[in-house]
């Protein structure tokens, strides 16, 4: 369900950012901006702590942080993001459209999170969420670059589906805590992209180079179990 809804939240915005670009004149996204940062805040909150009275504890936090620090030196080493805005420019201008838009709704920290929790624990609440935040981007994609923009939708879905074959196949590794590390690393990296709307590039954080510490924090719990 939570695949299918991100499909048509790309596929319905560009639509009908298409059919009304003459009407739509909302370009201001730092609200928009702000509710994801919020959104980002509980659910790192959710997934990296416990209450136990009025103290919080956490045995996932250090964990986070430096799978955070390490991804992101690595990603910055090799201009992850650098690289990857730079693909269009590799191509003829009739793909561009296709390319930025499958980049934008196709990286991210709950592109991979997401499908890792419908595999393990039947939970859409991150594709959910994701729907919701993609639909008035795929409007603005739609404005911009016309209908072609729904095709992103395509390959963001089949990623999708494999992370979730994937994790199928390797359900025994995705424990409880191996996800609330995936979620909480995935919820970072999206305050960072409320942070960037509300800047609107002018402090911009490159959180794309971030999501090498999700592979940072699987790897990390692989070698524990290994070791263990």
């Amino acid at each position: 369900m939570g695949i299918i809804m991100n499909v048509l939240s790309i596929v319905t915005g560009s639509l009908f950012g298409n059919i009304f670009k003459e009407r739509i004149k909302f370009k201001n996204f730092t609200v928009f901006g702000i509710a994801i940062m919020i959104i980002s805040i509980v659910g790192f909150f959710e997934n990296i702590f416990d209450v136990n009275g009025m103290i919080l504890k956490s045995n996932d936090l250090l964990v986070v942080v430096f799978a955070l620090i390490i991804g992101t030196i690595l990603g910055d080493a090799i201009q992850l993001e650098t690289k990857i805005n730079n693909i269009s420019s590799y191509l003829n201008d009739s793909f561009t459209a296709f390319i930025d838009a499958t980049i934008f709704f196709g990286v991210g920290g709950m592109q991979i999170c997401g499908p890792i929790m419908l595999a393990t624990v039947g939970d859409n609440s991150q594709l959910i969420i994701k729907s919701l935040i993609d639909f008035p981007f795929a409007l603005m994609f739609g404005i911009s670059y016309g209908k072609k923009v729904l095709l992103s939708s395509i390959p963001v879905a089949v990623v999708q589906v494999i992370i979730v074959l994937l994790t199928i196949l390797s359900k025994t590794f995705f424990d409880t805590t191996v996800i609330k590390q995936l979620c909480a690393m995935g919820y970072i990296i999206l305050f960072f992209s409320g942070f960037n709307l509300i800047c609107e590039s002018k402090y911009k954080i490159n959180n794309v180079n971030m999501i090498i510490g999700i592979f940072i924090i699987l790897l990390y719990n692989v070698l524990l179990k290994l070791w263990r």
